[in-house]
């Protein structure tokens, strides 16, 4: 077998990993008692007494892709965990490889924009490179309609698989619920090699009232396909990440993307109606706490 054919069914038992790995579970329901799972074993395999509340321990497995109630043998993994979190460690590097294909963005619909990061080791070893357009971008911006409230930005950040998984639909819905809110929007951008602060330029550039960039997150285990949307009201260059706002984990298992725009539109409504995001917006909001870091 080639190298080439042996990454290629790499490739292909990960996705299979991901779309099961993404499929809603199902609360068991044995017959009896004795066909219940054993959740965990003694030092001679011999299984513990059965949960005092079957049923709502049931509910809490079926709730959450959390690893929770897996059992053990001795004092270590079963061999099925171990090895679920070795495709999923695998997952998280592979997201971090991906890049989003040349011209994928243009289908969307998207104007196509580059960092300063030359490649995508550069992008990682760099990261000022991804805050900053490069030349031929800054002149595209500059071109690009400035009569909008809001701005739009998807960038491929940390996880250029999330952006390609969940994006488009994001995207789509943060466009419906901005506009329902009587916002205008702007073309979306999509910027390769980003870093959230790229959007400060664009703001600048674009002179938008607020910008909204959806980048893929630093993966964990098993969440390559997530999402976060960093809001920006005024923007300005190197702007305080005190005063932006972030909704993150967007994906099929966390926060879906329809009701993610839901709630960012909401957000933006606030920032506007109080002149500013970040802390000036939620300081007193509970509701609206920041949620803010820096990528």
């Amino acid at each position: 077998m080639t190298e080439a054919e042996l990454a290629a069914l790499v490739r292909e038992v990960v996705k299979q990993v991901v779309a099961e790995a993404e499929q809603p579970k199902v609360a068991p329901a044995p017959a009896d008692q004795e066909a219940r799972p054993v959740w965990s074993r003694g030092p001679r395999h011999r299984p513990l007494p059965p949960p005092r509340n079957a049923s709502a321990l049931d509910a809490l497995v079926a709730a959450t892709p959390s690893r929770i109630v897996t059992g053990r043998t001795g004092t270590r993994y079963l061999t099925s965990s171990y090895l679920g979190l070795r495709a999923d460690h695998a997952i998280a590097l592979d997201a971090v490889e991906s890049e989003v294909p040349d011209g994928w963005a243009a289908q969307q619909g998207w104007v196509p924009l580059k960092t300063r990061a030359v490649d995508h080791t550069d992008f990682f070893l760099h990261p000022d490179h991804g805050r900053a357009l490069d030349d031929a971008s800054r002149a595209v911006v500059e071109k690009v309609d400035q009569r909008a409230d809001l701005q739009l930005i998807a960038g491929d950040g940390l996880s250029a698989h999330a952006l390609l998984t969940n994006g488009p639909a994001l995207i789509a819905a943060l466009t419906t619920e901005l506009k329902g809110q009587g916002f205008t929007v702007g073309q979306p951008l999509f910027v390769k090699y980003a870093r959230i602060g790229v959007q400060d330029e664009i703001g600048v550039l674009t002179r938008a009232k607020a910008t909204l960039i959806v980048v893929g997150e630093r993966p964990g285990l098993g969440t390559g396909d997530s999402l976060s949307i960093y809001t920006a009201y005024g923007p300005k260059l190197a702007q305080d990440n005190a005063e932006k706002d972030c909704i993150s984990n967007v994906r099929s298992l966390g926060f879906v993307p329809a009701r993610a725009a839901k709630r960012a539109a909401e957000l933006m409504k606030r920032c506007f109606a109080a002149g500013g995001g970040g802390v000036k917006l939620t300081g007193g909001d509970a509701a609206f706490r920041p949620h803010v870091v820096n990528h």
